[in-house]
């Protein structure tokens, strides 16, 4: 490992070094904390990846954060440990902020033993946050999930997505619904989810929803999961029902009419370009690549033309934690969203 991600330690003696750290550290720096954020890989460089990642989280939120790069196949069992800190500055009042960080590579039986080799280490009853960017793997153990308060996860790399939704469900299962699931994927969606919701504000446009016809999406490669998500969001609050799958998927609204969807993959952000006609208006939300707004386009037979901006917040991984980090949603209509369009997981 070229990567040093801290001072090594023993598992066993890391809450003394992380003490004698913080003695050396001197009277200038502040320990801060309010959260655990664990992030758990199997990818190899997942360490200096994600110690990248916690930099620029950091200085806006104080947390524990402990970084697992794992091997659960891998014959054995080992375990290495580092501490370090994150430090920014407080500003006028001089000193610095700080924040602690655990780094563990886990091989073999330790790397199955995730709850007992690393939660052991967590910042008292502080809110545990796990971000899980591997598959998930039955069986859905309830001794590691319990532990959770909110789990992080993002669909949009998932090959197998009828698998894993299901196995998300089993967690949410097990957990008696007290994990709040938080999907990446459906962060991703959200700008635009809270465009379309704009556009019908206002009370000229809002009666056309009734008459949708048409919906076209276009979504960048490997984005077609954000673009079903946020299709089951609108099937979802409109009380559509899914009438037929496959490339383009049909829905029946609450009258009996039918609505088609098309889904195109072009280049770009992960939603590009979203359309909506009903039988006497169209709108439209456009963004190009490398723009951070939306364009939004309004016209109909009962209403004046429209066009506005919008700004649409960047699409880093960063910046869908901080959005996670910052409003702790409930997410509610998720799973109700994502099971609705099912079968489109297939």
């Amino acid at each position: 490992m070229s990567f040093i991600p801290g001072i090594p330690v023993p598992i066993g003696g890391i809450e003394k070094a992380l003490g004698r750290l913080w003695e050396d550290s001197g009277e200038s720096k502040t320990r801060a904390s309010l959260i655990n954020l664990a992030i758990y890989s199997e990818k190899e460089g997942s360490l200096e990846e994600n110690a990248g990642v916690i930099q620029e989280l950091a200085g806006e939120h104080a947390m524990r954060s402990l970084l697992i790069q794992a091997d659960p196949k891998a014959p054995g069992s080992s375990a290495e440990a580092w501490i370090s800190m994150n430090c920014y500055l407080r500003g006028a009042k001089g000193g610095e902020v700080c924040s602690e960080q655990l780094s563990f590579q886990l091989c073999g039986e330790a790397a199955r033993s995730l709850q007992s080799v690393v939660f052991s280490h967590l910042d008292s009853d502080l809110p545990l946050i796990l971000w899980w960017q591997a598959n998930f793997r039955p069986p859905i153990d309830g001794r590691l999930w319990r532990w959770v308060d909110r789990l992080l996860f993002d669909s949009q790399p998932w090959s197998a997505l009828k698998e894993q939704f299901e196995l998300v469900e089993k967690i949410a299962s097990v957990t008696e619904a007290r994990t709040i699931l938080c999907d990446l994927n459906w962060t991703r969606s959200l700008a635009l989810r809270q465009a379309v919701a704009g556009i019908f504000d206002a009370s000229c446009a809002l009666p056309e929803l009734q008459s949708l016809k048409s919906i076209e999406l276009d979504h960048a490669p490997r984005f077609r999961t954000t673009a079903l998500l946020f299709i089951g969001w609108l099937a979802e609050r409109l009380e559509w029902q899914l009438t037929m799958n496959g490339k383009h998927p049909h829905f029946q609204d609450a009258q009996g009419d039918s609505i088609m969807v098309t889904l195109r993959e072009t280049a770009g952000v992960s939603i590009s370009r979203l359309q909506l006609k009903s039988s006497t208006a169209q709108f439209e939300v456009v963004r190009e690549t490398d723009t951070n707004r939306f364009v939004i386009s309004s016209a109909g037979e009962h209403f004046s033309s429209a066009t506005r901006s919008l700004r649409a917040p960047k699409e880093e991984i960063s910046e869908l934690l901080l959005s996670e980090l910052s409003r702790s949603s409930q997410h509610a209509l998720y799973r109700r969203a994502a099971n609705l369009i099912k079968p489109l997981w297939e």
